[in-house]
């Protein structure tokens, strides 16, 4: 109850990626927007599922709750279904066990809490669930498309029906750039109730500086969860193609998703990156600016993207950037104004950026100090508002 003795209003943020379980820009984006939202005066929680791979779980001993700040964080483990025996039955679907764990975890969590509010983070699995017990129950609800989950997701037969129904099921789709909106809408129309948030960042204290004299190798940086989206393939094809004119090495800070570690594998081999390629395991999230200032430029090469935090922080930074366009990099990015933007699927169009960028300190360093001040834009109370603007639109507090 508040000093008024109105009632608190109560909110769940579904979501399957939560620090310090996952690193990476959705993990990071849930944490941020749940602070933010706990700053309006709301009850905050989030329920973040764990799939367990090949464990037994049983409803009544899956969830562990925590605190973190004013935010109550319930993990929520679910299990898998296991057809390596070869018994699959004609109605035995993959996943199925692990969707139905999630809703009833979802529902029993909600019986307990009684929930005003539900707010969703990746359409596939969560949103879908977290839409069904919206409707069911008659809550108002929010999904957020991040990414990789309406540009990878509708594209599977299987899943193209659950993504349809997360978007029908939500009072409002937000998407952290116009482009995810718009595809969400060509599978169904959306935009009536559509909304975008881009994601804020903090300016950090200390700025990038270009070292005196040149740095050999010239160091180029790269971070995030590596999977087919972030585009490895292009960037070390631009690698091999620098280093027949320059001395450059690649640093790449994060996790390698398993899937493609072949991918991954195959195109050191082919393209000569070998001796070229840092590969390093994810650092915490602090020591992230500090990584930053050692390099001399980062790129960003992915083939889909929603507003990637990594960007932001390096142009926080005020180190000079290379991104594609896509998603919402040419709203973080003015082009040859802050940052560089090439077209994605582009090996060669990265490789001439870069070049750009080695063979023009002046302009890298223009750049960066372009971006750095272009990101002072992007702050915590502007992303706040937005939130609190949607939250208002369908709740009272």
């Amino acid at each position: 109850m508040t000093e008024t003795g109105a009632e608190i209003k109560k909110i769940c943020i579904t979501t399957p990626e939560f620090p310090p379980f996952t690193w990476g820009g959705l993990a990071r984006t849930v944490e941020r927007v749940a602070d933010h939202i706990s700053h309006l005066g709301l009850a905050v929680h989030v329920a973040h599922f764990i799939v367990e791979e090949g464990a037994r779980v049983l409803l009544d001993e899956n969830r562990r709750t925590e605190t973190a700040g004013s935010v109550t964080i319930h993990r929520m483990a679910v299990g898998k279904e296991n057809f390596a025996d070869g018994k699959r039955q004609l109605w035995d679907c993959p996943h199925t066990l692990t969707l139905q764990m999630m809703y009833q975890s979802l529902e029993l969590l909600h019986a307990d809490e009684r929930f005003d509010f539900l707010h969703s983070f990746f359409l596939y699995p969560v949103g879908y669930v977290t839409g069904l017990l919206a409707r069911r129950k008659r809550i108002p609800t929010v999904a957020t498309l991040v990414g990789n989950d309406i540009k990878r997701y509708i594209f599977s037969p299987e899943k193209v029906g659950v993504c349809r129904s997360g978007l029908e099921n939500a009072d409002r789709v937000v998407g952290l750039s116009v482009d995810l909106l718009e595809m969400a809408d060509a599978l169904t129309p959306i935009m009536s109730k559509a909304r975008v948030v881009h994601n804020s960042v903090e300016v950090p204290p200390r700025a990038w500086e270009p070292p005196r004299g040149g740095r050999k190798p010239f160091r180029i940086g790269c971070a995030g969860i590596f999977k087919y989206a972030k585009g490895l393939p292009y960037l070390f094809k631009a690698l091999a193609e620098l280093t027949k004119t320059r001395d450059v090495v690649l640093d790449l800070v994060g996790r390698l998703r398993e899937s493609e570690e072949g991918v991954y594998h195959e195109m050191v081999r082919e393209t000569g990156a070998a001796s070229r390629v840092n590969l390093r395991d994810a650092i915490p999230h602090s020591e992230i600016p500090r990584w930053l200032r050692t390099l001399d430029a980062f790129v960003l090469p992915s083939v889909t993207e929603g507003c990637p935090n990594i960007l932001m922080e390096a142009m926080a930074c005020g180190l000079p950037c290379v991104a594609t366009k896509t998603g919402a990099n040419d709203v973080l990015i003015e082009d040859r104004v802050s940052g560089l933007l090439v077209p994605w699927g582009s090996s060669a169009a990265l490789a001439a950026a870069l070049e750009a960028v080695i063979a023009a300190p002046n302009l890298a360093a223009s750049l960066g100090r372009a971006a750095r001040s272009r990101m002072g834009a992007f702050s915590a109370r502007w992303e706040r508002e937005r939130w609190e603007s949607i939250y208002r639109e369908l709740l009272e507090f």
